[in-house]
């Protein structure tokens, strides 16, 4: 049975444009059964069709789209569109979550939603903004933000309380109870430690890199390599860093594809392939460092192919790809301009305040967070413009952003099978790979868009 709701809208907004045409040439308007008939044929060609659907705008829209009937969920879903559709509307920006070493302890996390906002994601804003119900616990940390999947470490008092995964675009599933982040030494050192996620399959990976030094011989390093397994248990490897360079806290690591780039002593990233765990180091362009206090992020990059570096020196932002093995120079942003404007209409922003990039892990995009003195600004790349997106509490320092897409991919819904009913349209559309994927059930939060 078709959801006529979505059918309608397309169909009358089609209408106006067919009567305009008849005008332009010279003809008397057609009535509007005419014209309806006229659009209904638009709509029954797929080729059309499929047109019509890439220019939807969202993903949430396609997916009411996708209710019409099963004709339209089959194109909607069909994995070849859903790449065109992705190259032409990337996942947007919907906004941040913080976390504000300035605030006092609380179970809120606060997210900062980046404005203006079309009316269609109105409901998908207001849903990232979540208030933690636990018992006991004081307060929460983010370990990982990505592809609407939240990883948080709830803390009662000093000691760790549990970890967590939410999404909070679904908010009916609630939060997913993972297994503790292991502690693998008592008698060393920790130098880094981070959780990454990935899109895998129908669900997220989630992997904890952890480094200790010993402390009586600071170049005995190891690291500690865990990847949760069917979310209940986390297995472990270890491997000897000795003859590499000294991983670094800041910047982030990024996993890119079934790689991760972690920043390393002034001019290094070593780079764990996780398919055979083995280690390699890339040394950074030349002249390039990642500073005392952090002048330097990674990125990733869309299609898996490398890695980005993004340098801050004074008010030149540059910006590095890493790919078959050479550095290549992909934009160069003056940003002096910038923050002269900034600080004419921001007083919060001291002339001595130095931009830097703030430590985040996010996909090379349109966008990046750069901090300047309490404040947190957005640079839009394309655009180049810097604007303020936050203001740490009493001029506070230390403060961590964790950018929150839209998720991609949609999830639509799942029909059973049904060899009569759907014997028609199967002609239409080879095989059955047009059907989203189930979601694992140990999957923390499925990918559900909402309109």
């Amino acid at each position: 049975m078709k959801n006529p709701s979505c059918e309608q809208a397309i169909s009358s907004s089609l209408i106006p444009f067919h009567k305009e045409a008849n005008k332009e040439m010279g003809g008397e308007t057609q009535p509007l059964a005419a014209a309806a008939v006229t659009v209904s044929k638009v709509l029954d060609d797929d080729d059309l069709l499929i047109e019509i659907l890439l220019r939807v705008g969202f993903p949430t829209t396609l997916v009411c789209a996708a209710l019409v009937c099963k004709r339209w969920l089959g194109h909607a879903s069909d994995r070849a569109f859903l790449r065109r559709f992705r190259k032409l509307h990337p996942p947007r920006l919907l906004g941040f979550y913080i976390d504000d070493f300035g605030l006092p302890p609380g179970l809120t996390l606060v997210f900062v939603p980046v404005l203006p906002q079309p009316p269609e994601l109105a409901v998908v804003v207001r849903r990232a903004r979540f208030k933690l119900k636990t018992n006991n616990a004081r307060s929460a940390t983010i370990r990982d933000c990505q592809n609407g999947s939240v990883f948080f470490t709830l803390y009662n008092g000093r000691s760790r309380k549990s970890t967590r995964v939410h999404c909070p675009l679904c908010p009916e599933r609630g939060p997913a109870i993972l297994p503790q982040l292991p502690r693998p030494g008592l008698g060393s050192n920790c130098t880094f430690k981070q959780v990454l996620s990935k899109e895998e399959g129908d669900g997220m990976s989630y992997y904890y890199l952890y480094v200790e030094s010993a402390r009586r011989a600071e170049t005995e390093s190891m690291l500690h390599v865990y990847m949760l397994q069917d979310g209940s248990r986390w297995t472990h490897h270890l491997l000897d860093i000795d003859n590499l360079p000294e991983p670094r806290w800041e910047p982030k690591a990024v996993l890119v594809d079934n790689k991760i780039y972690m920043a390393a002593a002034e001019t290094a990233i070593i780079v764990l392939d996780l398919s055979d765990l083995s280690l390699s180091t890339i040394q950074l362009p030349q002249g390039v460092e990642h500073g005392v206090i952090g002048t330097t992020m990674l990125a990733r990059a869309h299609d898996a192919s490398g890695v980005y570096l993004i340098h801050v020196e004074e008010f030149q932002l540059r910006i590095w790809l890493h790919k078959g093995g050479n550095w290549s120079l992909v934009d160069t942003i003056f940003l002096h301009e910038m923050c002269a404007n900034l600080r004419n209409s921001c007083c919060t922003i001291e002339d001595e305040d130095r931009l830097l990039p703030l430590n985040q892990v996010v996909d090379y995009g349109d966008f990046v967070f750069l901090k300047m003195g309490g404040c947190a600004l957005q640079l839009d790349i394309k655009c180049r413009t810097l604007r303020k997106v936050y203001e740490a509490k009493n001029g506070h320092l230390g403060f961590n952003i964790h950018p929150f897409m839209m998720i991609w991919p949609p999830t639509f819904p799942t029909l059973k099978y049904d060899p009569a009913r759907n014997a028609m349209w199967r002609r239409n559309i080879p095989g059955s790979s047009w059907m989203a994927p189930t979601p694992r059930v140990t999957r923390a939060a499925s990918r559900k868009s909402s309109s």
